[in-house]
Order: structure tokens, then C-alpha cells, then sequence
């Protein structure tokens, strides 16, 4: 009997990994996914591929599009936005933001890592401006972007971002790892290619054990954000990511 339970365990643990396997197919860039594609990716035939999400949409972790494929459900967009406001940073860098926003008269943002690319938990847009830059949160950010940067600079070595830069092909892959260098020697990633005359640019949040807890950025035009490291935009910026990081523990020895 015993040895009947721990089988069944063991099966279970395996529909749990598998579940969580099709859950990390999604990015930034894919937003949906097939049946086939989920097959591919779990070594098993359509029909088990099917029965999966299957089960994953009757638990409301995914939802059927209108194109017969699945996209992210309304209980995992509830357990993750709950997940992430649990997270200190978030709750800590509200004013910080506030402030750069106004400060620098620019859209700030704070970003988290989300598994494969950052994740947009905060943003605020300067209270006397009539028109800002708005970002949505919750939005997962691509590998181009500012705040992608500066997380695979300061995070520990990935094989498979590494693999995630490599399918991207050239010349983006070498652009990106240029800025990644560039974040590493600076502290700051600078930004233009995601959206036509849209600049971002950010800075690393760090906790108290030194590790990157954040990417905090502010977004503004080309014309309005300037690249010189020496601006006071980018001044405000570094100054935030300091103070942001302090509040959070961390010292610079």
C-alpha cells in the first residue's frame, strides 16, 4: 500500500513540474501558445499536451483566445499581481518614484525580474506635465529593453539567458550584450530600440545582501531624455537608486 501512495506522489509532483513547465513557455514575446508547441515542449503527444491545459484553464491559470490558442488566465494574473506586491521593494519604492517622477519630469518605472525578463510592478508620470509616457504594469518587458540590461549585468550568470540572447539573432544579440557591458562598468542602461523616439533609461536596486532586487527607470523621449551620463535626469536617477537601496539595507562598503 505504501509503496502504491509514494507512486502516486511521485506522478503528482510530475503533473506539477509539467504544469509549471508550460507556465514558463509564455514571455514577453509570446504572448499565446498552441497545443503543439506545449507537446514540443513537454516531450509528450497532443492529446496528453491537450489534457494539460486543459486542466490548466478549468483552474483559471489559462484562458482559450480566439485564435485556438491559450494565453495567461485571470487566476494567475490575480496570484501573481498578489505575489508581487508582497515583494519589500515594491512597497518601499513607491515615494522614491513619486519623486523621481516629479524630479525628473519623466516617467518612472520599477521593474522585478519575472523569470525569463523583467516584469513592470510600479510606474508614476510627473504631476505637472500634460503629456507623459505611459507604461502599463504588469507588463513584461522584452530583452531590448533598458531594465533587461541592467538585470542580466547584475544577476547571476544564466545559461539560459544566454541561450534566450542567442535565438534573438544579430544584430540584436551583439547591441544587447554591448549595453549589458556598458551597464556593468556604468551602473546605467540606456535604451532607444524598443519603441521609435522612446528613450528609457535605468538603474540597479540592490538589497541588503547586494544582490539586484530591482531595475528602477525613468522614460521619456529622445528629445526630452537625454543619453549624457552627467544630466541631472540621470543624476536623479542614480540618486534614487541609491536611496532606494539603502532603504532596503543595503551598504556600500
Amino acid at each position: 500500500m505504501s509503496g502504491d501512495t509514494s507512486e502516486a506522489s511521485g506522478a503528482d509532483i510530475q503533473v506539477v513540474t509539467r504544469c509549471a513547465q508550460v507556465l514558463r513557455m509564455f514571455s514577453y514575446d509570446q504572448r499565446t501558445i498552441r497545443v503543439t508547441e506545449v507537446a514540443a515542449e513537454l516531450g509528450v503527444g497532443r492529446t496528453t499536451a491537450h489534457r494539460y491545459l486543459g486542466s490548466l484553464t478549468s483552474a483559471g491559470l489559462l484562458e482559450r483566445d480566439s485564435d485556438r490558442g491559450y494565453r495567461l488566465g485571470p487566476l494567475l494574473a490575480h496570484l501573481g499581481t498578489l505575489a508581487l506586491n508582497r515583494l519589500n521593494v515594491v512597497e518601499i519604492a513607491d515615494p522614491y518614484l513619486r519623486d523621481l517622477a516629479d524630479t525628473a519630469a519623466e516617467t518612472s518605472v520599477l521593474s522585478v525580474w519575472g523569470g525569463r525578463s523583467p516584469v513592470v510592478v510600479r510606474s508614476h508620470e510627473p504631476e505637472h506635465r500634460v503629456l507623459n509616457i505611459s507604461i502599463r504594469v504588469g507588463r513584461t518587458l522584452n530583452m531590448d529593453a533598458a531594465q533587461s540590461a541592467i538585470f542580466l549585468a547584475y544577476r547571476a550568470p544564466s545559461n539560459g539567458t544566454d541561450y534566450t540572447l542567442d535565438q534573438l539573432g544579430e544584430p540584436t544579440t551583439s547591441r544587447i550584450r554591448e549595453r549589458i557591458e556598458h551597464a556593468r562598468s556604468t551602473g546605467i542602461a540606456i535604451s532607444d530600440t524598443v519603441n521609435q523616439g522612446v528613450r528609457a533609461i535605468a538603474a540597479p536596486v540592490f538589497d541588503r545582501d547586494g544582490a539586484i532586487a530591482a531595475a528602477v527607470a525613468i522614460i521619456g523621449t529622445v528629445h526630452t531624455l537625454p543619453a549624457d551620463l552627467d544630466s541631472g535626469k540621470i543624476q536623479a536617477l542614480t540618486d534614487t537608486a541609491r536611496r532606494l537601496s539603502a532603504a532596503l539595507g543595503h551598504r556600500v562598503e
